[in-house]
């Protein structure tokens, strides 16, 4: 952040270093005024000075000697000095000031003009030094945003492949416990069908039972479709995938839903899908982490957004948590109402758990494109 430039101005005599504040007072910078070199050490002393002005014959401690201190405890950032002198100088005062850090020296009586064209050199130089240190900040905190991006990014990557395995998982499980199973019992069936061909009444109750077999056998086929992707939300629409969802949210952990919904319009395939996934996310989180015994389920279909909101009587959910680069739930969720343009707010409320909030723009660039 820029600040004001500090100047020193010393001078022994009480009148000229009034007019030296009058001429340098429409410049834009604190101007640090002593009457002796001592005084100017104390004023200075971890001050970080962009210019100093002093008077070369004073008493005790001379310009010079005051310039040599000065820089002495700067060894990276010596202070420009300009020094004021009554008579033009000799070859040897000018080496021994330059010597001590001078860039300049002006005669008295001084020349207004001069003195404030020449400080208006160094105050520009600082201003151009106060932009490299901004931009060098802004650098070094871009830098550090994207490493903590990039490393977010490993982590939520790593989380995919996680999440990932951990699905194809569950899907085989389900394959070889489910239908596996069910295959087996089938094909036991047939081979008793094959010997018993000749037994009328018992192959008639075998195949009755071997249909019923079938049929759910079809039915599980049909759950574990569903539940890779829900072809229902692109027949039926959001309204009748949340009903769905949630009945068979009920059955499986007998936490009731209360729904109000609005139907969506048809051609909000994106949305629509974006809203449920964000629904399954935060049902998971009832389950696994809200010990919630109700949920409610509102969908309002506004005339440029829609609002869904998620509520339940649990304990909610931390502060830490929510904002954690390791909470992959609702990253995800937050990336999935980000990616349509929309919001996500988590609200905790004390003894009534916890109030999900998700409203998403109906206008978008192009649902193909925005991976809603």
């Amino acid at each position: 952040m820029s600040y004001l430039p500090n100047i020193l101005v010393v001078d022994d005599n009480e009148t000229y270093l009034l007019y030296l504040e009058i001429i340098l007072y429409e410049i834009h910078a604190n101007i640090i005024k002593a009457d002796s070199a001592v005084k100017a050490l104390e004023l200075t002393k971890d001050v970080d000075l962009t210019l100093a002005i002093i008077d070369v014959q004073m008493p005790v401690m001379n310009g010079f000697e005051l310039a040599s201190e000065l820089n002495s405890v700067r060894t990276d950032n010596k202070i420009p000095i300009i020094f004021l002198t009554a008579a033009t100088p000799s070859d040897e005062k000018v080496m021994k000031g330059y010597e001590a850090g001078a860039v300049d020296f002006i005669i008295k009586p001084l020349n207004k003009s001069i003195l404030i064209s020449k400080v208006n050199v160094f105050l520009e130089l600082f201003r151009q030094k106060q932009r490299i240190i901004e931009k060098t900040e802004k650098l070094r905190v871009s830098e550090t945003q994207l490493l903590q991006a990039k490393k977010q990014l490993e982590q939520v990557n790593q989380h995919l492949i996680n999440a990932i395995e951990e699905e194809r998982t569950n899907i085989s499980y389900k394959v070889h416990d489910e239908l596996g199973q069910s295959m087996t019992a089938l094909k036991m069936d047939l081979n008793w069908v094959r010997q018993n061909l000749h037994e009328k009444e018992s192959l008639e109750r075998k195949l009755d039972r071997m249909i019923i077999s079938v049929n759910e056998v079809i039915k599980k086929v049909q759950r574990i479709s569903v539940e890779m992707h829900p072809g229902i939300l692109d027949d039926l629409g959001l309204v009748a995938a949340i009903e769905w969802y949630c009945k068979d949210f009920e059955e499986r952990t007998a936490i009731p839903c209360n729904l109000t919904l609005e139907e969506t319009e048809e051609d909000m395939t994106s949305i629509n899908l974006s809203l449920f996934r964000i629904l399954q996310e935060a049902m998971t989180n009832v389950i696994r982490h809200s010990k919630a015994t109700s949920v409610s389920i509102e969908l309002i279909n506004l005339k440029n957004e829609v609002i869904m909101m998620i509520s339940d009587n649990g304990i909610g959910i931390p502060a830490m948590i929510l904002t954690s680069p390791k909470s992959f739930g609702i990253m995800s969720m937050r990336q999935r109402a980000a990616q349509c343009g929309g919001f996500i707010d988590f609200s905790n409320v004390p003894g009534n758990g916890l109030i999900i909030e998700i409203r998403i723009p109906k206008k978008q660039i192009n649902y193909e494109d925005s991976n809603c």
